[in-house]
């Protein structure tokens, strides 16, 4: 072949390989690396080409949750119950500046709750929260009714089950009893004046249930709140306005209020256990009078315990 018919063909196998690469491009077809390796031409980058587009599929994945290859949407809040727990007259009768605790799931994207209210529906934020639970404050203005949540994409919640009533703060009762459930005074042996090994009982023994909850009988200020091998995690509380002080024992764990903070009556303060020296769940009862173990002395609380049933 002379050197013009070799300098055209390779020209043509030159225009041939480019045409070939130009129609895989075009058609998505596979080309060969220089390794001989096929390799599929890659789609063009979706993210890279909008990021209007990248910016909305990443705000999607961030609000939902990935499950068996797919997409699953976080659900609609859902409230099991709202009491009272604080500034009560009692677990279905709040004041206005109560603290309620809602409790669920789905709760943990809560941003408001929302109240019946005497001219209109009443919006507050909340004061604590978890995926179970939230804790708020009545609003003024609340009226009874059954309270529920707005998630932060807007999703609402199913109203409380029960409702809650909103009453004045002076219908909060001077006293109440100290144990929120079922509970029982025992046996001789849980009364004061007991044997015990090397002292007497000095207080009321009342069995319950552990986790049950228990409340300050009145206003008073929280004079200890410690450990002991024996009394296990113990709350003592000094009443305001006369010289008594009551002693709670054996507690699941370290009493809520701190020392110097005022409680009021019906306040939860801590929940029954089996703390310390202690047999089986119950609460060990002291009524002093004058300061606890320090100048005042204790006295059989069982007739005062009964009173206030």
């Amino acid at each position: 072949m002379s050197n013009s018919n070799k300098i055209v063909s390779i020209h043509l196998a030159g225009v041939g390989l480019l045409t070939a690469l130009a129609l895989a491009l075009m058609f998505g077809a596979p080309t060969r690396s220089a390794a001989g390796v096929e390799a599929e031409a890659s789609a063009p980058d979706p993210m890279a080409q909008s990021p209007a587009l990248a910016e909305e599929l990443e705000r999607a994945r961030s609000s939902s949750t990935r499950g068996g290859g797919g997409i699953v949407i976080t659900p609609n809040p859902r409230i099991e119950d709202a009491y009272c727990v604080k500034e009560c007259v009692s677990v279905r009768k709040a004041t206005p500046g109560a603290t309620v605790r809602i409790t669920g799931a789905y709760l943990d994207g809560v941003t408001k709750v929302v109240f019946p209210g005497k001219k209109k529906r009443m919006k507050v934020r909340y004061k604590a929260k978890s995926s179970t639970a939230v804790r708020v404050e009545v609003p003024r203005g609340a009226d009874d009714g059954r309270p529920f949540v707005i998630d932060g994409s807007g999703a609402k919640s199913n109203r409380a089950p029960k409702e809650l009533q909103i009453v004045p703060k002076a219908d909060i009762p001077r006293e109440v009893f100290p144990v929120r459930g079922p509970f029982s005074y025992g046996s001789d042996g849980s009364r004061f004046g007991a044997g015990r090994p090397g002292h007497i009982h000095q207080g009321q023994d009342m069995s319950a249930a552990c986790g049950t909850r228990l409340v300050a009988i009145k206003k008073a200020r929280v004079a200890y709140n410690a450990y002991d091998d024996g009394a296990g995690n113990y709350l003592v509380l000094a009443n305001k306005g006369d010289n008594t002080s009551f002693v709670y024992m054996h507690m699941i764990r370290p009493g809520k209020p701190e020392v110097g903070e005022i409680v009021r009556a019906g306040e939860p303060i801590g929940r029954v256990g089996t703390t310390g020296t202690s047999s089986g769940c119950h609460l060990h009862f002291e009524y002093w009078i004058g300061p606890w173990q320090t100048g005042g002395k204790p006295i059989d609380p069982l007739p005062y315990l009964k009173s206030l049933r």
